[in-house]
């Protein structure tokens, strides 16, 4: 088929040559950005339509530009495929007539996905300019196996098939739409290449992470938290995080949020707040580690003795006993509390040796039923003897102490036996 369309033409294509003198920026239709080729020719202007050659064969193309001299080009823009020839009549006709019948290979590809079951979104269809091949867009979230589409669209067609899977960024640039600015998509309208958006763009911009307002119709990060993250990078450097604790006129404030457009920072603790512009934020504030902002008056577990109003040291030391009122008039001190509350800390739980476990029968059938009925009975019998030593510790504890009085609930006859048992001593 290529050999017939360039038949009887005086510019028929020559091999590559290794360098050409001229270069042309040519864009296609579905395409949003430019290529370059490669001419030795240098009458081609702006808006010219050409016939070139790509990888997928011979297609037509708008020429971007008039021609430029390569070495004014750098060495990554050094054209590979060369420009054939200007369109002509021919030309412009088959690639009119190109676009009635992909639609209709569309139409019929479409119909045999339905027929096959195929979990496949096709997109477009798009023949080359000599119809030699025709090249099938679609978007799918996994691998599809198309063999058995791909036998019956050649039956049908009667030309080379190719089918290409994108993404859910490539199938927005080529649908379109509106995005949440208002505007049509970037993507679609001036962007010639994906970048690699992250979340730490909407982190370093100080934007709520809300993945649904940061998405686009794509539903990946918008490609416009691109655009100012230099400039948010340049303006928040050398500022406290968010939530970092500071020192500000001598008081200790946590910082809660920050706006570099309009110049504010609010600093809050229990006490106060204070709003102040973000070079004094920069510049007025110390941050201070290892300090915690105490809880407002009223609430359990509040300490005083702080270091700075509003904020107490995180490494303070545990308080020391006091004995309260009522504990005063039944003679306990603050001393002897403190004392009995140390010896109760130095005194540890005797240890029980634990009983060694039965070597179990090999041909015994219920030898598992045996062994979780000896686990349960050992463990009930160290809780009791950790229990009563723990009780006996604790009365050791109370009778040596002169200060605390020691009340007992037995029995009258419990009391007797006891006594008997002394006196026999």
């Amino acid at each position: 088929m290529m050999d017939k369309a360039l038949r009887g033409r005086d510019d028929l294509y020559t091999p590559t040559p290794e360098h050409y003198e001229y270069a042309v920026a040519v864009r296609f239709r579905n395409s949003g950005r430019s290529y370059t080729f490669g001419t030795n020719r240098d009458d081609f202007k702006l808006g010219d339509k050409v016939v070139v050659e790509t990888s997928q064969g011979m297609e037509l193309g708008i020429c971007q530009n008039a021609c430029i001299r390569t070495r004014y080009l750098q060495k990554t823009r050094q054209p590979e495929k060369p420009v054939l020839r200007l369109a002509d009549e021919e030309d412009l006709r088959n690639y009119e007539e190109n676009i009635d019948y992909a639609k209709d290979a569309f139409a019929i590809c479409e119909e045999e996905i339905k027929d096959l079951v195929l979990e496949m979104n096709l997109l477009s269809a798009e023949y080359m300019l000599d119809r030699s091949k025709i090249l099938f867009v679609y978007q799918a979230d996994h691998r599809v196996d198309f063999r058995e589409l791909l036998k019956r669209l050649g039956a049908k067609l009667h030309c080379r098939i190719e089918l290409r899977q994108i993404g859910e960024r490539d199938k927005a640039k080529m649908v379109g739409g509106i995005g949440l600015c208002g505007m049509e998509c970037c993507c679609a309208r001036f962007k010639t290449k994906t970048d690699v958006i992250s979340i730490n763009m909407a982190k370093n911009q100080l934007l709520a992470l809300n993945t649904e307002k940061l998405s686009g119709m794509c539903g990946k990060l918008m490609c416009c938290l691109k655009y100012e993250d230099a400039n948010y990078k340049e303006l928040t450097a050398g500022l406290p995080k968010m939530g970092a604790h500071v020192e500000y006129e001598g008081e200790m404030y946590r910082v809660t949020s920050m706006n570099v457009m309009t110049n504010e920072a609010r600093l809050e603790n229990s006490e106060s707040y204070q709003v102040i512009t973000i070079d004094d934020l920069r510049e007025k504030t110390i941050v201070r580690k290892g300090v915690a902002i105490a809880r407002k008056s009223g609430n359990r577990g509040q300490r005083q003795g702080h270091v700075a109003p509003g904020v107490r040291d995180v490494h303070e030391p545990r308080a020391a006993f006091s004995a309260s009122e009522s504990e005063k008039t039944r003679g306990i001190s603050a001393e002897s509390k403190d004392t009995t509350h140390q010896q109760n800390a130095d005194l540890k739980p005797l240890r029980t040796e634990r009983r060694a476990k039965p070597a179990p029968a090999r041909n015994n059938e219920n030898r598992s039923a045996n062994n979780r009925g000896q686990k349960r009975a050992n463990t009930t019998s160290n809780n009791n003897n950790r229990r009563r030593d723990n009780n006996h510790n604790r009365r050791a504890a109370d009778a040596s102490n002169p200060n605390v009085t020691v009340r007992s609930f037995k029995s009258s006859r419990t009391k007797a036996s006891e006594a008997a048992k002394e006196e026999k001593k």
